[in-house]
Parts: structure tokens; sequence; C-alpha cells
């Protein structure tokens, strides 16, 4: 029997369990600074288009496009910065330049890299001296531009190839690396420049921005690593509504906390719009530090924005811990 005396009286009514826990867990944010309530700080600067923020173990942030496009940043905790690699020099392509966009850190500490600009998934070793190409093409077609890659608690990567740069030209999709057969398999079609993507704590939704039609799709997670059920999970709004900006801004990049909840960075809305996704709910807002917010990361506490017009990466100070992505799976 359930503890709380509203989802008893509800199942008793014939109201699904999982349902009625999302109604009572939409109200239960508080542990959420209030929407524009947090001021955004200047973290670092120099990046010809800042995006793709990732933490290592050590606290070392990664970010694209440091020094110029083509290059991985990296900045220790203590502040001080380089240059990582240069992709050019360690994943060279005949006919494209070399460019990666969103990143994640593996179990291991390798980078895995959206390479965007010669439409590539990349590992790059731990100490940055080499990459190797997991994918560059599926069913017999080159991919054309992965934007953001994701990993399940097994270490399986997902990622995003728009195609397509509007709603009339449909043509993106959604891939998944298998981790041990190194296959991949096409997960959906068809959708308008689908952007950032991640899979929820529970390992049973997959999360993804389709950002030309501003809104975040849900699909559930099969066993076997397919999805089903593709569904709208929120729009996000096009109007004011209170404390909240609406507008036709792009989602792009996402992440998500302990709690389970998206951080979704509104590209040209310059905020940080919080989904609880049990319900597809926006329940807080949060300034980003700029227009053309790409992306964001959690790490001790702190939300970290990339902001690609102030070419620097700022962070919130929420005081909310991220969901770790290379944890345990569940036994």
């Amino acid at each position: 029997m359930s503890d709380s005396p509203l989802i008893a009286a509800l199942c008793l009514c014939g109201f699904p369990l999982l349902a009625t826990a999302a109604l009572v867990r939409a109200a239960d944010h508080e542990d959420l600074p209030p929407s524009h309530s947090v001021t955004p700080e200047l973290y670092a600067t120099g990046f010809e288009f800042a995006e793709g923020p990732a933490f290592d173990a050590a606290g070392n942030l990664y970010v694209v496009n440091y020094r110029g496009n083509g290059n991985i940043g990296q900045i220790a905790p203590d502040g001080t910065a380089r240059v990582f690699v240069d992709l050019r020099k360690v994943a060279p392509h005949e006919e494209r330049q070399p460019q990666a966009n969103g990143l994640k850190i593996d179990r291991e500490g390798r980078l895995i890299a959206a390479d965007s600009g010669a439409g590539r998934l990349l590992r790059i070793a731990a100490d940055g001296s080499s990459a190797e190409v997991l994918a560059d093409g599926a069913n017999g077609r080159r991919f054309n531009s992965i934007n953001d890659v994701a990993l399940d608690l097994q270490g399986n990567i997902y990622f995003s190839d728009p195609g397509g740069s509007n709603a009339d030209n449909a043509i993106g999709a959604v891939y998944r690396y298998d981790i041990t057969s190194a296959q991949v398999a096409q997960l959906a079609g068809e959708l308008a420049f689908p952007n950032g993507l991640g899979v929820t704590p529970d390992q049973k939704h997959l999360c993804v921005c389709e950002s030309q039609r501003y809104q975040l799709l849900i699909f559930d997670v099969q066993e076997d690593g397919t999805v089903a059920n593709q569904r709208v999970l929120i729009e996000f709004p096009r109007e004011n509504s209170g404390e909240l900006v609406g507008g036709l801004y792009d989602p792009d990049g996402l992440i998500f906390d302990q709690q389970g909840r998206a951080y979704v960075a509104m590209w040209t809305g310059g905020v940080i719009n919080v989904v609880d996704v049990a319900t597809g709910t926006l329940i807080r807002q949060y300034n980003a530090g700029g227009s053309q917010a790409t992306n964001v990361h959690f790490h001790d506490g702190y939300l970290y924005t990339t902001v690609a017009t102030k070419e620097a990466v700022f962070r919130l100070p929420l005081g909310i811990e991220g969901f770790d992505y290379n944890g345990s799976p569940a036994q």
C-alpha cells in the first residue's frame, strides 16, 4: 500500500498509480530556487562558439571551440585553462573540418564527442592523445552533422543528427551506439532538428529536444535498446506567463538532476527551462547568462551553462546535484 492517503484513495477509484504519483510530485519542488532569483556567475571565456560542457571525475570542465573552432578546451578546478585537444590533428578528415559540438565523459574518463563538422561520433582518449571514430553513418547513409550525445548507465551512446534546418524539412534522426556490439541503430526519424537529448535517471525514457518545433519529446526505452511511444512531453510556451518568459525559442541542450528534472537551454531565449518530466510541466526558469544558451551540465551544486554570444561559460548556484550518468546500473 502507498504511504499517501491521496494515492491510496485515487488508486481505489481506478486511477493508475504512475499518474497519481506524478500528480503528487508536480508540487514537490521546494528544493529549487524561485524562477529568475539566481544570478549567473561568469566562469570562463575564450570560446569561439561555447557548447558541450562536461565534467570528468577530477572536476575538469571540457568545452568545445576553446581558442578556435575544432579545439576542445579544459578548465581545471583551479581555473587554469588550456587547449586539451585539437580535433584537426587527432581526428583529421579529408573533406570536412572536424568541430565538436556536444560532449560527455564516459566511465573511463574518455570524451564522447559529437563531431558536427565532419558528421562523426568520436571517442577521445582520456589524455587527449588520440581519437577513434565510433560511427560516421548508418543504414548506408553518412551522418550529416551530429549535434549532441548522451549516455545511459550501461555506457551506450545516444546521439542526434539534425539533418534539415526547419520544421518543413523534418529529416533529422536519433541513433543509439551499442557499447557491446559497436553497432548503430536508428531510434527515431522525421524529426525537425533533433538537438539535445538524455536518458532519464530511471533509464525508462529518452528525452529529445525537437528544436524547430519548440518542444521536448519523450520515448519509452525498451529492454532491447529500441524506443517506442513517441510523444510530446511539453510544448514550450510562446507567450509570457507570469514570471515565465515565452517565445519562439529553440530548445538546445539538456541535462537531468538527481530528481529526474530536465534542465533545457533555450537558445535565443537566454534562459534555462526546468521541466518536471513526470508531468510535462514547466516548473522553473533561470537566466542562462546571455542569449544563445547552448547547453548545460551539473557539477558540485552548480548548473554550468554555455552561452555562445558571450563566448563564455556561466554557472548558476542552484544548490542542486546532477544525475550521475556514469553511475552504477541498478541490479
